[in-house]
């Protein structure tokens, strides 16, 4: 049976605005985030995950970004409404 093993963690301390900290507690206790430190890690891993994307994309477009043509199409792909970003399954 293979474990399952999470990257070692460290500990490092960061400035925050009193008031962001006061917001981001608040959403801790009221359950909306796991944690202050588990959503700033979250929030780091998307914009790691957004790099890769971009990187790929810069791959796919060299020197451009996509146009409307492929938007429209990924849209169309996706399942989503283009200018609403959202589902149009039920």
């Amino acid at each position: 049976m293979t474990e399952s093993r999470t990257p070692p963690k460290a500990k490092t301390a960061i400035t925050l605005p009193q008031e962001v900290l006061d917001q981001l507690k608040a959403r801790e206790t009221a359950g909306e985030i796991p944690s202050v430190s588990g959503h700033i890690q979250t929030l780091l891993m998307r914009e790691q995950e957004a790099a890769k994307v971009d990187a790929v994309l810069a791959r796919l477009f060299p020197g451009e970004r996509p146009g409307a043509e492929h938007l429209e199409w990924a849209a169309k792909a996706l399942g989503v409404g283009a200018s609403t970003g959202e589902s149009s399954a039920a």
